[in-house]
């Protein structure tokens, strides 16, 4: 929005008004993926009355037990690895499945790195705290098919958000290490951390600021509108 034309006191109204926009922007993603796992709600940065950027807030979500086999939560401060076509990225979304050929894969298709293949006829999948992969085969045997390569990073606001669930780090000298605090639950997934209320408050009262500051801009108008209509008539 251009805003250097305007007086003093209404290129501020426009500012804070630009201020609110992507207040709400923010605010409103966040509550479009209240219900998406692991997802991390984005909270402004303001520099003077301009929001500058927004930051991740990695507080972690609480857990929801579905008893579903690959749905795994991450307990600590890890993420897991997925090989995506733009190469490799994290996340700490644990909805998995298996694909066709057994693989378990993200919801998108993506393979997570370390989780192997389920064999044919397996009748059970088991993934253990610290991330080991095993089958009961379809002879009843248990088989380890995989290892979990969850990894952590010394500062996740090195992070940005690529999609809904995915990150991937700002430079490629920033490299994540192995997950030392970080271990996994089966049959649970991380909810998203937004909380829906709070957001929708915030949403109200946003949009209760933007009108505000709307009217003094038409306010402003109409008055500038009038007098010239008056210079006009006085100086005809």
């Amino acid at each position: 929005m251009f805003i250097g034309p305007y007086p003093y006191h209404l290129s501020h109204t426009y500012v804070g008004m630009m201020a609110q926009e992507e207040r709400m922007n923010l605010t409103a993603n966040n509550m479009a993926n209240v219900n998406t796992p692991g997802f991390k709600r984005d909270v402004p940065v303001f520099e003077g009355y301009l929001v500058k950027q927004s930051k991740i807030d990695f507080t972690p979500g609480h857990y929801e037990q579905t008893e579903r086999d690959l749905d795994v939560a991450i307990n600590g401060p890890g993420f897991f690895q997925i090989e995506t076509a733009a190469g490799l990225r994290y996340s700490r979304n644990g909805n998995f499945k298996q694909n066709s050929d057994g693989q378990i894969v993200t919801m998108d298709g993506d393979p997570v790195v370390g989780a192997g293949f389920i064999p044919e006829g397996a009748k059970a999948v088991k993934i253990e705290p610290e991330g080991r992969v095993t089958v009961i085969n379809q002879d009843g045997e248990e088989e380890i098919i995989g290892q979990l390569e969850l990894v952590e990073f010394d500062d996740p606001n090195m992070l940005i958000k690529e999609g809904y669930d995915l990150y991937v780090p700002k430079s490629a000298l920033f490299e994540p290490g192995p997950a030392e605090d970080t271990t996994v639950v089966q049959g649970a997934l991380e909810k998203s951390n937004v909380n829906a209320v709070n957001e929708s408050v915030q949403m109200i009262d946003l949009y209760r600021v933007y009108e505000a500051l709307q009217k003094i801009v038409q306010t402003k108008q109409e008055m500038d509108e009038k007098a010239t209509g008056q210079l006009g008539r006085l100086s005809s």
